[in-house]
Order: C-alpha cells, then structure tokens, then sequence
C-alpha cells in the first residue's frame, strides 16, 4: 500500500511544482506591489494558497502523471526514465490515467471557483499540455512547437496565474515576461538537448533533432541573456535596486552549470534537476525576504 502511494506522489512530480509555485509567487508578490496592495496579509496567503494547490500540486500533478501515462512505453528505452514509476512496474497504467483526470477535475474545479481570470490560466495550460503530450497532436515531437509548447507558453501562464489572483487583467511589465520566459526557456532547451539521442532513435522531429544541438545551445544561451538583462532593467525601473543582490547571488552559481552549459548532452540530468530547482527556490525565497527585510 505504502509502496503504491509513494508510486502515485511521484508521477506528480513534487519538485517540479517549484516551477509553478515560483511563477506564482513572482506573480503574486509583483501583482500586489505595482497596485500598491499590502504584500503580506492573511487574506492574500490564503488565496495564495488555495491558486497554488489548483495548479500546482493538481493541474501539473495530474499533467505530469497524464504525460508518464502517453510516454511510459517509449521511457522504457530511456537510462533515467525507465526508473519511473509506470515504466517500472510500480504502478500500472490504467491506475496512473484514472489518478491524472481526478487530479486534472479537480484542478479545473477550483479554478472555476477562483475567478475568470485564473481559470483562463488553469484552462490555457491544461489544453496547451495536452497539445504538447498526446495524440495527434504530439507537439513535443514537433520541431518550434515542442519549444514554443513547453518553454513559452507554461511560464507564461504560470506566472499570470499567480498574477490574476491580485490583479484584474493580463497586463504584466514585458520585462518580468521576458525575465520569467527566458530563464525558463534556456533551461528547457538545454534540458531538451539532454534526450537528443533518444528522440533521434525514436524518430522525432523535434527541434533538437532538426536545428541539432549548436543552434539550440546558442539558442538557450541568448535566451538566458535575455533573462539576464530583463531582471536588471527590473531593478532599475520596477524593483528597488538592491534586488540587484539575487543577480550577483545567481552569476556566482554559474560554475555549478558548466556542464549544462558546454555539453548539455553529457550532463547528468538528476543532478542538474536538483540543483536547477534548489537554485530556483532560493531565488523566490530571496525575493519574498527583499520585500520583507528593507535596508
């Protein structure tokens, strides 16, 4: 029983919520800080709250076990993948489909009971994801679309959906979309690169295999130059200026990421995965503290 229930965590995918709950929160704390709204009330944590387990651990829970339930064959024949929990025999299939709708209903329920805005956002990044995963659409096999799909699209509507609980329009600074996009957008593709040679056995036309590794790389770089230069000119005209400390904070991680960087093939995909979440939710707990903690 233990064993099941542990199967059935893990097709959430519990760390990879970091992505939406720091989405989110940007949004959240942004929203509320450009209409001059106090930042830290009860009212607004519990709002807060209550978006973030919509789509969090709900929506991408369930999107996330939906796309291990369309995949878990081809995982079969991935070194990491196979080690999941449908390709593993942990949980079966049909259990893992049934578990991802309930979570998915239940998602797009609360969105319902949280206002047009947010359920624009819930609705956006369920239908997108389906797009993205299943039949006939596939777009991760896609060559432009697997990136637009999977690295602009999500963040995009991860962040505005933090956004919407305390603003009433889609109506964001384009240099926090720009910011949220593009550091998000690098990391996907060089995420991406990591299962070029697995797509190419598998017959995929995805970008990786049709531009090939160099131009996704060098794309990836310039998308994290963007990220880069968006959040300065945030500290300078949106944020205080010593939000400029996250910046230098970040740049002094980058050894961390030579790997990643030079040969995005080799890289050891758990690792980096831990480490790209651990340095994203510090981030966010800096940014939460720099609000707070004035000097």
């Amino acid at each position: 029983m233990f064993g099941r229930i542990a199967a059935l965590i893990e097709l959430m995918r519990p760390v990879e919520w970091s992505k939406t709950f720091g989405n989110m929160v940007l949004g959240s704390v942004l929203a509320l800080y450009l209409t001059n709204q106090p930042i830290f009330t009860l009212n607004n944590f519990y709002l807060f709250l209550i978006g973030f387990i919509a789509a969090g651990p709900l929506l991408w829970g369930g999107l996330y076990t939906l796309n291990d339930y369309y995949d878990w064959k081809k995982d079969l024949l991935h070194k990491v993948k196979k080690t999941r929990a449908i390709p593993s025999g942990r949980i079966s299939a049909n259990a893992a489909l049934l578990f991802s709708l309930l979570l998915i209903f239940l998602a797009i329920f609360i969105g319902g009971m949280s206002g047009a805005l947010f359920f624009v956002c819930i609705a956006v990044m369920f239908f997108n994801q389906i797009l993205y995963t299943s039949k006939p659409f596939r777009l991760k096999e896609r060559a432009v679309f697997d990136l637009i799909s999977g690295s602009l699209i999500n963040p995009i509507f991860r962040f505005y959906a933090g956004w919407v609980l305390f603003a009433s329009a889609f109506n964001a600074p384009i240099e926090v979309l720009l910011f949220v996009v593009g550091f998000q957008f690098a990391g996907f593709t060089l995420y991406r690169l990591s299962n070029k040679k697995l797509e190419t056995k598998l017959t995929f036309r995805s970008s990786n295999v049709v531009f090939g590794e160099k131009k996704i790389r060098y794309l990836a770089y310039a998308a994290g130059a963007i990220a880069g230069l968006s959040y300065l000119i945030m500290c300078f005209t949106i944020l205080p200026p010593r939000f400029l400390i996250l910046a230098v904070l970040s740049v002094l991680a980058f050894p961390l990421y030579a790997k990643a960087l030079s040969k995005p093939q080799e890289m050891d995909m758990r690792r980096m995965y831990k480490l790209i979440y651990a340095h994203y939710t510090l981030f966010i707990i800096g940014f939460i503290l720099l609000f707070y903690v004035q000097f």
